[in-house]
């Protein structure tokens, strides 16, 4: 008991501990990198270009049938439960610590995007929507600065895609050596980040969301004993 007490608040203060790693110092300067390419797409027109691009050649709908809103709910779920079973039935405590770093990095990165999300009110490229940057109204630079103005469902950053980033680089870094795992990590996030951010996201909130994905996910794996002391 006295165990599972001292494993559970050094979660706990893994986790609080990773969420001050994540707002400090060169973390904070890659989310401002974030904000001003952001910035530089949405005030370009980039990202309402590439919205009706996508729309008007059909490629939106081939993309969706891919399945990129399935991928994105489910993977998170499966993954670390997937790593933690094989883990616990091979007696491989390593992937049982995989699965658990996984699970935090996904909460964080949702977290992360949800706090930003609340923040900026961002419509998506949906419904009357496109059709009004079809007329020439510029939706994609509509921002609702505030709390929750705009609600976290739709937003900048992606909450898919940071998510995804997140469980991949965890992966990819605590199995650095293991080549099937990197690569298929680094599909994942290729798959993510261009089928989310073409369909139902403005690009730019793709791009956010690598960025915000990466953070938390070399946040995490960084400060877990288990990976320094491999």
């Amino acid at each position: 008991m006295k165990k599972m007490i001292k494993m559970f608040n050094g979660a706990i203060g893994k986790f609080f501990g990773d969420i001050k790693r994540i707002f400090t110092g060169r973390n904070l300067i890659w989310q401002g990198i974030a904000i001003a390419v952001t910035y530089f797409l949405v005030t370009s027109g980039f990202d309402g270009w590439v919205t009706v691009a996508v729309r008007e050649s059909g490629l939106r709908e081939i993309i969706r049938a891919a399945g990129a809103g399935g991928v994105g709910f489910w993977v998170p779920f499966i993954l670390p439960i997937a790593f933690v079973a094989v883990g616990l039935a091979w007696r491989n405590k390593q992937a049982v610590k995989a699965g658990l770093l996984v699970a935090q990095a996904e909460i964080t990165g949702g977290l992360l995007a949800l706090f930003y999300k609340a923040l900026t009110g961002r419509p998506g490229p949906s419904g009357r929507g496109v059709e009004m940057l079809l007329e020439g109204a510029e939706l994609s630079e509509v921002f609702r600065f505030g709390f929750l103005r705009g609600g976290v469902f739709w937003g900048w950053p992606s909450s898919h895609i940071t998510i995804a980033v997140s469980a991949a680089v965890v992966l990819m870094v605590f199995y650095k050596h293991v080549a099937l795992i990197k690569y298929l990590a680094l599909a994942y996030i290729v798959y993510m980040a261009l089928s989310v951010s073409l369909t139902f996201h403005w690009f730019s909130d793709g791009v956010a969301g690598l960025i915000f994905g990466s953070i938390v996910g070399l946040a995490v794996v960084k400060s877990s004993r288990s990976v320094l002391e491999r």
